[in-house]
């Protein structure tokens, strides 16, 4: 395969910063951590000629700036590569990313601190849960291990002070770095009388644009600020404002910078790229999206409309519910099965809630491919974790064997309505296409904020495509089935009200 003028360029700035890497000296002071990121940036810039094209067309301004809050911040820890320095130079709105693996994080983190050493400067960081920030590898947790009691930093006299109940970084200038997370609608009020330079919106296609529209007013400053003002929004095709995104900064006017694995020249190309292997035959959409960024990956149309959910996100149910359902679609083939074409299928099982006004609530999937003995363990464990006020229903084969492992699962949850749902004979889509007005009317409605948002609506919305999986699409036709026309009781005493 031949290689393009840009594929040339990447392949020798990752031989130059992985040599750079492997000869990275003892680093036991600020001055150590500036003179091998000097290094690195000459490495770089002596092979790559799109940074010298840039360089070539910008005010010598311009670079004493970049060399001063960059490469000299001692709060900076690396080197950007082209993508993120076109970012740091880009004005205003910006969206960067596309696929998995294209430095999102750390330019996120350099745009961030780069005038931390202002005492006017404020950024805020956003992540739609506070687990995604904190969780290992995250922002919020790949700042700490920076930042934080870092001994180079105390050694030097400059370390910031972290307030962990504000999620706060205070820095000796005075200048500030705050996370935040808006899971719900309310948690995006609170920012709207704050002021910041820079707004982050990490994984911004996981936001809805209320939320988003709600926090850009925060980005302002006072009239004889010096200090620039700039949003940015990272993310991957795919998520509840996919199609805003799309618009607007992928097709659209808005500034949009494309960053894929094979752009950073820090990770491991092959080794990185096996990680899409995967999900290649058993989610093709999302297969599209992390690896090739394509924003166009989103089919439509088939049977549901993307609209119809995204538009009908709650945050909290306001009405009494007078029914609690997990609704279980086996699968006992495990993720390494080659036998099953498209990957092998899903145990999939949906948390409903159903109100008083006959809105139905979908509030948590589980899905995961385990052999059958796991399987039960995790339904085991959910109807736990759920409580007795949770029926239970599980769709059974017409087997006797079927009967007989479900027979077993409602022994095992002794004080629950744990039962089997025989497998009506009717095809899928034809089960499916009978709650399509349900549906379409704003029956249904989905948790804001769930981590399982982006696999659901890939799925759903392609329904029934050849090789697609299709398992949470059977939990929401059995799952509405069940609500309405099963012969379902609440356990006496027991109030719905206590699942939230």
């Amino acid at each position: 395969m031949t290689l393009t003028a840009t594929q040339e360029i990447q392949q020798q700035v990752q031989i130059e910063i992985h040599q750079t890497l492997q000869d990275e000296p003892e680093i036991n002071s600020v001055q150590d951590i500036i003179d091998w990121k000097l290094e690195v940036w000459e490495r770089q810039f002596s092979v790559d000629y799109r940074i010298q094209a840039l360089f070539n067309s910008i005010s010598i301004d311009q670079k004493d700036n970049f060399y001063e809050t960059v490469l000299l911040n001692p709060y900076i820890p690396v080197v950007p590569f082209f993508n993120q320095i076109l970012l740091l130079f880009t004005q205003g709105s910006v969206l960067y990313g596309g696929a998995r693996g294209g430095g999102k994080t750390e330019a996120s983190l350099i745009g961030a601190l780069q005038y931390v050493e202002y005492s006017l400067w404020k950024v805020g960081i956003f992540r739609l849960t506070f687990p995604d920030l904190s969780v290992p590898g995250a922002i919020m947790d790949r700042a700490l291990d920076w930042l934080h009691e870092n001994p180079i930093l105390v050694k030097a006299g400059i370390s910031p002070h972290w307030d962990a109940s504000k999620k706060t970084f205070t820095f000796p200038s005075g200048s500030k770095l705050m996370f935040g997370h808006v899971q719900h609608e309310k948690d995006a009020d609170k920012y709207q009388g704050s002021e910041f330079h820079k707004l982050i919106f990490d994984e911004a296609v996981q936001f809805t644009e209320s939320k988003l529209t709600k926090i850009k007013g925060a980005n302002r400053k006072k009239i004889n600020d010096p200090l620039p003002l700039s949003i940015w929004y990272t993310g991957n095709p795919g998520g509840v404002s996919h199609d805003y995104f799309n618009d607007n900064f992928v097709k659209g006017p808005g500034h949009f910078i494309n960053s894929k694995y094979t752009d950073n020249p820090y990770l491991d190309h092959a080794a990185y790229g096996k990680i899409f292997i995967q999900i290649k035959d058993s989610d093709p959409i999302l297969y599209r999206q992390w690896k090739h960024g394509d924003w166009e990956a989103i089919p439509q149309g088939k049977l549901f409309k993307r609209k119809w959910f995204t538009d009908r996100l709650f945050d909290f149910i306001n009405e009494r519910i007078i029914k609690w359902l997990r609704m279980w679609d086996l699968a006992a083939t495990k993720e390494e099965d080659p036998t099953k074409k498209g990957g092998p299928d899903w145990t999939a099982g949906g948390l409903f809630a159903l109100g008083e006004s006959g809105k139905v609530y979908l509030t948590d999937i589980q899905r995961f491919r385990e052999d059958e003995d796991k399987v039960w363990e995790n339904i085991l464990d959910q109807a736990k974790e759920d409580g007795r006020n949770v029926v239970v229903r599980i769709e059974q084969e017409g087997a006797a064997s079927g009967k007989m492992v479900i027979g077993a699962i409602s022994r095992a949850l002794p004080g629950y309505d744990c039962d089997g749902k025989p497998v009506t004979r009717t095809s899928k889509l034809d089960r499916a296409r009978s709650w399509v007005t349900f549906i379409k009317n704003g029956g249904l409605k989905i948790k804001d904020g769930s981590e399982w948002l982006t696999s659901f609506l890939n799925e759903i919305t392609v329904f029934p495509t050849k090789g697609i999986h299709d398992d949470q699409v059977d939990v929401i036709s059995a799952g509405l089935n069940e609500l309405f026309f099963g012969e379902i009781v609440l356990p006496e005493g027991l109030d719905p009200f206590k699942m939230f």
